[in-house]
């Protein structure tokens, strides 16, 4: 799994639209693992992968896998964003305390 911490400014100009920005979804990781909720309903699609989503690094687990092309996750100082290739969606989820990011990095 890539250590690497981007900017989500960053991400969005190599990858999508840096116009996106002010569209990007945000929710708590917290929150998402204790209810499967979010909105772009990616804990639930990696239940149906049989990826159970617990720790932030759950979500690098397709990143490797050359079966998967739609979900893509990174490090950025906030948490991890997520994205949706095909639809161009973006959502961060925002973690709780500088020790669950690579290097400690924080917003």
């Amino acid at each position: 799994m890539d250590q690497t911490v981007h900017s989500l400014e960053a991400l969005l100009t190599r990858y999508s639209d840096i116009e996106k920005l002010s569209e990007v979804q945000r929710v708590r990781f917290t929150d998402a693992v204790r209810t499967g909720e979010d909105p772009l309903s990616i804990v639930k699609y990696f239940d149906t992968v049989g990826i159970k989503v617990q720790a932030p690094a759950d979500l690098f687990a397709l990143n490797d896998d050359p079966n998967e092309e739609e979900v893509n996750a990174f490090w950025v100082p906030e948490g991890v964003a997520v994205s949706i290739n095909s639809d161009d969606l973006w959502l961060i989820f925002e973690i709780d305390g500088a020790d669950t990011v690579p290097g400690g990095v924080r917003a």
